[in-house]
């Protein structure tokens, strides 16, 4: 047996090429059967496969019949004529019924003959038409005798040796009858006629092969059918299932005792019985409806999860079923398994549950709510009416976290969401989802979104979380948290989910930004600033690789004598499309990012080593952002630097605001107790512009207080407000033994005033604008004495 007719799949018991070919098999009912299926196969196939022919060959007449005389051809049309004439009126006999499911040896061999006496007859016609013909008439009479051998083989697929027959003969015919010296007188054509023969015979023996590999696997099947039954008795007496079998109908035709005892009913009142009476299909969905079409389409099922009322119960079952055939092959009906699943069931409805709902508070939760979202906007773009997506977020819950306990964070978020509850069903009893999308974060999904109900809706809100919230008696008399509302509308604000969820959060950042406690609605300016800021905080990531960061430095001056005694260092950003972008355009950007920290590290280095050209009496002073006091590395820093560049640790000043102390970090206490342990000095900047809060200047040893420009711009004589409040802070100052600078001098006569109200230090364009490194040292040259 060569590689190529190798059988494609592993041999069977008694089942070899002798069989395959139809010799060697046994006189008994199962090979009776094989051939009945082969001949079966055969007649499906010959009524198109013949007419196909039968057209061909009539076709061929009309074209090159005039070539040759026409007895040369008569015998061979004869015969061929004769047999599609005998095989229809068979198949007319046959009716509709078909072949018998059984055939003798005597007539497949028969039908076997008369398939290769087919191929003789157009063989013969090939060897009187062929030589006759011009070179193109002869490349066309090959193709149409390709397709013949192709029409036959595929109709008798299981059926070898006659394929053998009309393959090999024509392939023969169609070599030898070719005129010696005709353009189609070649080995390569050879070549071609021998592989497509070889090719349509081996599928025929692969075709063959796998087809009674096919019935004797179902006859052997069947005949341990008894075995299987004895088995599965003794596994249902052992085990928690049970057996079911229905007939074609779905009625049960066997019931076991513990089918009868699951079901609570009498074996005699369920036989007979439909199993789907059993079932409610009102609540059994898509495994109900899969199980009504398996059972009236013969088709086996697996494990289908169905509800059954039992009283005032309701249990569920996983039923599985196989169809059963008798020995013809005819569907009788199902044999099957069965076995409560209820507790399965209820603990999957509660994972479902937990998987697509918030447990604190029983709203949707992230996951459902993103499937709704898709629902709601295509229902809106199907029916025209807008949408509106509402996010809501809590303006104070971390400090009642932090401050009052987690337990009591839970307690505000339930009531957060039945007061969203509230709102909503007084709003619009329908479309409206509540979810809790994480944290303090709650959705609204709102699907009419017409006129002004998402407006309202937002409104209602803000004032519904500006109540006080009752928690217990950590919360005596209220606790006020507040929320900010962000919106946008479906089909105008955006099309897609993605992009709506998108610009609700950017109307919600708006709020923030703005002081939260309010309601926005998305315009397109802020996608405009998103997009901005998200350029810039690109950009600046790059910013020091790329060197487009500079240092500058203002003049601090004595207000006694005019002396020069230190410089601000201040930050620039040319950016090389944008320009010069000021500073707080920027900062908050570095600080929100945490960029503020690398950058921060390379202007302290920066000033440093610039102060190190300068006298021993210059102070250069430096911000620092509350960011980069969460960062534990600072002192190290700060004292490489200053190792690095030979400066004095009491050279260097650190400006700080008061907003570093109102979250009472102790890291942040830590980091401020290393820098004045190294002998740093602090400055308190923008004095007087926040909560001024004295307890602040005892939480660092300040050296400094830094008044604000805004009381120096309004400060015009003696005795105004603004002057008051500048004499005030500098007595507070001197108390404490502080040094005041006043920011913002920018005339004489905002000096005088500054120094007549005791002001130590002032800082202004009058005394310069803040100047590149190079000019601020030459400036320092300039002025010291000789």
């Amino acid at each position: 047996m060569t590689a190529m007719l190798q059988p494609p799949v592993q041999m069977l018991r008694d089942l070899g090429w002798r069989q395959v070919l139809g010799l060697g098999q046994a006189a008994d009912g199962f090979w009776a059967g094989v051939r009945g299926h082969q001949l079966q196969l055969l007649n499906r196939a010959i009524p198109f496969n013949i007419g196909l022919l039968v057209l061909n060959m009539a076709v061929l007449l009309a074209v090159f019949g005039p070539a040759v005389p026409f007895a040369a051809l008569a015998p061979w049309l004869a015969g061929f004529a004769g047999l599609s004439l005998m095989w229809s009126l068979r198949a007319i006999r046959r009716g509709p019924a078909g072949a018998p499911d059984t055939a003798s040896h005597g007539r497949f061999w028969r039908v076997t003959a008369e398939i290769s006496l087919l191929g003789l007859c157009w063989a013969g016609m090939l060897f009187a038409l062929l030589p006759g013909l011009p070179a193109d008439g002869q490349a066309v009479l090959l193709i149409f005798s390709l397709v013949f051998m192709g029409a036959i083989s595929n109709a008798a697929a299981t059926m070898p040796v006659a394929v053998l027959g009309v393959v090999g003969a024509n392939a023969a015919a169609m070599w030898a009858a070719l005129p010696a010296g005709a353009p189609l007188d070649h080995p390569l054509v050879a070549l071609g006629l021998a592989s497509f023969a070889l090719i349509k015979l081996r599928a025929a023996l692969a075709t063959t092969y796998q087809a009674m590999a096919r019935l004797k696997s179902e006859a052997e099947l069947g005949e341990q059918g008894e075995v299987v039954r004895l088995l599965l008795n003794e596994y249902e007496a052992n085990g928690s299932d049970w057996l079911l079998e229905l007939d074609g109908e779905g009625r049960l035709t066997h019931v076991t005792p513990r089918f009868a005892d699951v079901a609570r009913r009498h074996r005699r009142d369920l036989l007979g019985q439909s199993l789907l009476s059993l079932i409610d299909p009102a609540q059994g969905g898509a495994a109900t409806v899969a199980l009504i079409h398996a059972l009236r389409d013969g088709q086996a099922f697996r494990d289908l999860m169905v509800p059954v009322p039992l009283g005032r119960d309701l249990r569920w079952w996983a039923l599985s079923g196989t169809p059963k055939q008798d020995r013809a092959g005819r569907f009788t009906g199902f044999r099957g398994v069965g076995r409560d699943v209820t507790d399965m069931r209820r603990s999957q409805e509660r994972i479902a549950q937990l998987a697509r709902f918030d447990p604190l508070t029983g709203l949707a939760n992230r996951s459902l709510f993103r499937e709704m979202l898709d629902d709601v906007l295509e229902l809106a773009e199907h029916s025209g009416t807008p949408a509106a997506l509402l996010f809501v977020d809590l303006d104070r819950f971390k400090a009642v976290n932090d401050g009052f306990g987690h337990a009591a964070g839970d307690l505000l978020l339930r009531q957060v969401a039945q007061r969203l509850q509230a709102v909503a069903k007084s709003h619009d009893r329908a479309g409206i989802t509540i979810a809790r999308l994480g944290g303090d974060e709650f959705g609204i999904l709102l699907q009419d979104g017409s006129g002004d109900r998402p407006e309202r809706l937002a409104r209602r809100i803000v004032r519904e979380m500006a109540r006080p919230f009752a928690l217990g008696e950590q919360g005596r008399g209220g606790v006020v948290v507040g929320a900010s509302v962000g919106w946008a509308l479906a089909m105008d604000d955006a099309t897609t989910p993605e992009a709506l969820l998108k610009c609700a959060d950017l109307a919600l950042y708006q709020v923030k930004a703005q002081g939260r406690g309010a309601a926005c609605r998305f315009s397109a300016e802020m996608a405009a600033a998103a997009e901005q800021r998200r350029r810039l905080e690109a950009d600046l990531a790059c910013a020091l690789d790329r060197d487009q960061l500079r240092i500058l430095f203002q003049p601090v001056v004595d207000a006694a004598d005019e002396r020069i005694t230190g410089f601000e260092a201040l930050l620039r950003w040319h950016h090389p499309e944008l320009g010069l972008i000021p500073p707080l355009s920027f900062i908050p950007v570095a600080e929100e990012t945490g960029l503020i920290v690398p950058i921060g590290q390379w202007v302290i280095d920066q000033a440093l080593g610039w102060a190190a050209r300068w006298p021993d009496h210059v102070r250069v002073a430096v911000n620092l952002s509350a960011v980069q006091m969460d960062d534990a590395d600072l002192p190290g820093v700060i004292q490489a630097a200053l190792l690095r560049h030979g400066v004095a640790a009491d050279r260097l000043e650190l400006e700080i605001t008061e907003s570093l102390f109102l979250a009472e970090k102790p890291a942040v206490q830590q980091v401020l107790a290393a820098l004045t342990a190294l002998g740093i000095n602090f400055a308190l900047d923008d004095f007087g512009t926040g909560y001024s809060a004295l307890g602040t200047l005892q939480k660092a040893s300040f050296s400094r207080i830094k008044i604000d420009r805004s009381f120096v711009k309004r400060a015009a004589a003696m005795g105004d407000e603004a002057s008051s409040i500048i004499q005030a802070i500098v007595r507070l100052a001197a108390s404490l033994d502080m040094a005041t600078t006043a920011e913002g001098t920018e005339t004489r006569a905002a000096f005088e005033l500054c120094r007549e109200l005791g002001c130590t230090q002032v800082q202004g364009f009058l005394f310069g604008k803040p100047m590149p490194p190079e000019q601020a040292t030459a400036l320092v040259a300039q002025l010291a004495p000789a």
